[in-house]
Formats: structure tokens, sequence, C-alpha cells
């Protein structure tokens, strides 16, 4: 059964309304957005169920995003993290939604100008296709902790679960309106800690 909710809370329409957001089945849209670059599609928010269950996999937690977009999710992860970097290199993101975050939140236009910050989590939601999703799960096993917690938005589409499947990753599937995958970074080809100890590359 999939969730889905369009009874917006009055938190959420007060986000809405600091960047011209305007609702739209299972999440919001920015009038103003020019689109994705190179694609030109507008983006398309998490819906607040879906934010709602990525912000408490994130409480308290260091997490890494990939993809700021509108800054919905965003701004509900930074309500529970500890930190939240996030990274979007669109210039349109940058100059629109950037200066909305919150205090918890720093963001970069380029994942290299993140130093090594031992992250606790990753938020996935960067450019749908299969070669930017995998470069983004590779960016995110260098930066979080192994056995640090993956969360994939989008996962209904092909090319996520695709990249997901091929990177080796554990995952779960929660059946959002556009799905989320649960994973865990398990170093090398998605593998956990006791799969190197019974191959002689443990402690």
């Amino acid at each position: 059964m999939e969730i889905d909710n369009l009874d917006y809370s009055k938190n959420w329409w007060k986000m809405a309304k600091e960047i011209n957001l305007i609702p739209a089945p299972n999440g919001f849209i920015c009038p103003d957005d020019p689109g994705e670059p190179g694609l030109k599609i507008p983006r398309w928010s998490v819906n607040e169920i879906e934010a709602r269950i990525v912000s408490e996999f994130c409480r308290g937690l260091r997490v890494l995003e990939i993809g700021t977009g509108l800054g919905i999710s965003t701004k509900e992860i930074a309500r529970r993290a500890k930190w939240v970097y996030t990274v979007d290199i669109d210039p349109w993101v940058k100059e629109n939604i950037a200066p909305s975050l919150p205090d918890n939140v720093l963001f970069y236009d380029n994942i290299k100008k993140i130093g090594a910050v031992n992250f606790d989590a990753a938020f996935i939601d960067g450019l749908h296709n299969y070669s930017q999703c995998t470069q983004d799960i590779e960016d995110a096993r260098r930066l979080v902790k192994r056995d640090g917690l993956f969360i994939f938005h989008d996962a209904k589409m092909d090319p996520i679960r695709g990249a997901v499947h091929n990177a080796g990753l554990q995952a779960t599937y929660i059946a959002t309106a556009a799905g989320l995958v649960i994973a865990w970074n398990g170093g090398q080809n998605g593998r956990h800690d006791q799969d190197a100890d019974r191959e002689g590359g443990g402690d």
C-alpha cells in the first residue's frame, strides 16, 4: 500500500509561503523554478510524509543531503538532525533557496568542497539518472561513516533502483508516493564488516 498525503500541516504551508511554493499532488513545485540544469524540468519536492520519515531517521545525526532542490526536505531534516550539509550545483538553488535554509544547514555548490566530516547519514535526491545516482552513491560512500545510513528519494524510478542495486547496497524499500529506499554504507560493494572479517580483512 502506498502512502499518500495532500492534507499539509500549518508548518508546511509556512515553508511553502517562504519561497513561493504551490501544492501539487504528493509535494510542492515552485512557479519561479526554471528547471534543473540541462533538463529544464521544474523540481518536485518530497511530500510531507516522506520528509517526516527521512527526518525521523536523521534525528540527532550529521547528515549529508545531495540535491537541495526546493529546500523542503532540507528544512524538515534540519528540524531533527544535528547538522545538515546540503549540496546543489544549480545556481538558481544557491541564489533562491539557500538563503532561506536554517542556521544548522551549510550549503555547498560542489560536493568536492566538503572536507572530511564523517557523516552519519546521507539523503540522496539529486539528478534522477543512473550515472548521476551512481556518482552520488560513490560520493556518499566516501563521506559517510561505515554502516552509516543512506536514504534515497524517488525510488520508484528505474534509474534509481538500478543504481542502488548495482552498487551492491543492502536496501529496504518504503512505499511512499515517490518511493524511499533505506540502505547502509557497508563499504566497497556494500559488504558489511563481518563479510570482510570472514575474508581476513577485519581486525
